[in-house]
């Protein structure tokens, strides 16, 4: 009988300490060079710095998730502080790569922190947008 109790308790812990391992991620490239790899439990910030920025730079963000739709519109916001659109990056399909023009960032963003969102679908049915990371220029 006791062993059957200590079985049951260990059970119990395993179980309360898993997490799921399909969890969604996302690559940032900097023209095409991967600069972060970031997931749900681990977002962050990119900073850029303004005396390097060029007009044909850009930022690829690659989403990836364990139900992927190959035919949904996808996109990427990213917004100021006060919601703010500054430029946008659409695609089709959740692996595809969605491109956004850094010098866009550069003409219409504050100093502050922009934030960048992924959202699936057309307007009549959207997924929750979803905060990916925050970029800073210096």
């Amino acid at each position: 009988m006791k062993q059957f109790i200590l079985l049951f308790i260990l059970t119990i812990g395993i179980f309360n300490s898993v997490k799921a391992d399909t969890i969604d991620y996302w690559h940032i490239y900097y023209n095409d060079i991967k600069i972060k790899e970031y997931n749900h439990y681990s977002k962050g910030e990119i900073t850029l710095k303004v005396k390097d920025l060029k007009k044909t730079d850009s930022l690829t963000i690659i989403y990836f998730r364990d139900t992927p739709c190959s035919d949904c519109e996808t996109q990427v916001i990213v917004e100021s502080k006060s919601h703010f659109v500054i430029t946008k990056g659409k695609g089709f399909g959740t692996f595809n790569p969605l491109k956004i023009s850094v010098f866009d960032l550069l003409l219409k963003a504050d100093r502050d922190f922009s934030y960048v969102y992924y959202q699936e679908g057309v307007k009549t049915n959207q997924t929750p947008r979803l905060l990916l990371f925050k970029i800073k220029l210096e």
